[in-house]
């Protein structure tokens, strides 16, 4: 082996300096160029694995981002909904007639019941998880400046908000159901907000119409 290197170590010293120094140089090309691969290698993998988890989760984003919209412009269609007129209708009926709260009173709830539904339609989705429920302020649908409008024939409206957070198709299968539950209550707000993928957090403030001043408890 050492008269082996002795040989080539001869042959390069015999070597004209322009033809030892190109030698030399593409030796070193290939060293680096070899340890380029083995190191860089590795590294073109990671990056090219995490460049397909950010086209992935790009990819998540948008569609979130598509049911954000389609929330919020079934919120504004809730906004645009009659139910707003139908309060104010309320109101000028309850003025013109006196035997109208009798007539109508498949439309008023007690207001106790309205957190035992919510509650009862959560329970039922094990997924969701219950962020807030609070009751809003009462308020009159009657005018009470209105002459000969004794208190016993105010209409009381009664709000609450519950906040919720889970997936989105858990959140609208909720939405669905307090909606197919057939109780007389009246949809105010819903929003919808991205929490930490893929929940969010959803926001519905209902309210009902009662003849009972007293709120209810949560």
């Amino acid at each position: 082996m050492k008269h082996y290197w002795e040989l080539v170590q001869a042959k390069v010293e015999a070597m004209p300096l322009r033809e030892r120094v190109i030698m030399f140089v593409a030796i070193a090309f290939s060293v680096i160029a070899m340890t380029s691969v083995t190191l860089l290698t590795p590294l073109l993998e990671k990056q090219k694995v995490l460049a397909a988890k950010l086209a992935k989760q790009h990819g998540q984003m948008k569609e979130l981002q598509a049911k954000v919209d389609e929330f919020s412009k079934a919120k504004k269609e809730i906004e645009r909904s009659p139910l707003h007129a139908r309060v104010s209708e309320l109101k000028r009926q309850v003025e013109s007639q006196d035997e109208y709260i009798k007539g109508q009173r498949k439309l008023l709830m007690d207001s106790g019941k309205i957190v035992s539904l919510l509650k009862q339609v959560l329970n039922k989705n094990g997924k969701l998880q219950l962020v807030a429920l609070d009751t809003l302020p009462v308020s009159l649908v009657v005018d009470p400046t209105r002459k000969n409008n004794p208190e016993h024939k105010q209409i009381f409206k009664h709000g609450i908000r519950i906040a919720l957070r889970g997936g989105y198709l858990d959140l609208l299968q909720y939405l669905v159901a307090v909606e197919e539950s057939q109780v007389p209550m009246y949809w105010d707000e819903v929003n919808f907000n991205v929490d930490k993928h893929p929940d969010g957090i959803l926001i519905l403030t209902l309210y009902t119409l009662s003849l009972d001043k007293t709120w209810l408890k949560v």
